[in-house]
């Protein structure tokens, strides 16, 4: 999947309050990884891709948006902006590019039974370590 296919109109945002609003959901504190460092050492980035793993542990459907960000110098840079809703009890994937020296990703949730975490893979497929985020450490912003 390319970035243009990962990415989506700004009417995101709105779709996402106003599903949260339709749900009778509240809405819920941003979710963030944290920026991770993914310096190049020897040509080659510990993580090509970052595997988000999304389970959603509520009783109906919730209204989710990812946002990834690189970092270009001092300014973190938008590339992802996805926005879907999950059934009760359904788990989504997502896989995106992260070859940057430096990238983040925050999720917009709209219930605290959504639990989220995030790998790195290498250019193999094999996790990295080093770039990881499970549910406890996915911090709130």
């Amino acid at each position: 999947m390319d970035l243009m296919e990962q990415k989506v109109t700004k009417e995101g945002h709105e779709q996402y309050n106003e599903l949260t609003h339709n749900l009778g959901g509240e809405t819920m504190p941003y979710l963030t990884t944290g920026l991770f460092d993914n310096t190049a050492v020897a040509g080659v980035r510990p993580s090509s891709t970052l595997s988000v793993n999304i389970s959603n542990n509520d009783t109906s459907t919730v209204a989710i948006q990812i946002e990834g960000f690189f970092q270009s110098g001092t300014t973190k840079v938008k590339y992802v902006e996805e926005f879907f809703t999950l059934a009760a009890g359904a788990v989504a994937l997502k896989s995106y590019y992260a070859q940057f020296d430096a990238f983040e990703f925050q999720l917009f949730v709209s219930s605290q039974a959504v639990e989220v975490s995030a790998w790195g893979k290498d250019a193999t497929g094999n996790l990295t370590s080093a770039h990881r985020a499970v549910a406890t450490e996915i911090n709130p912003f």
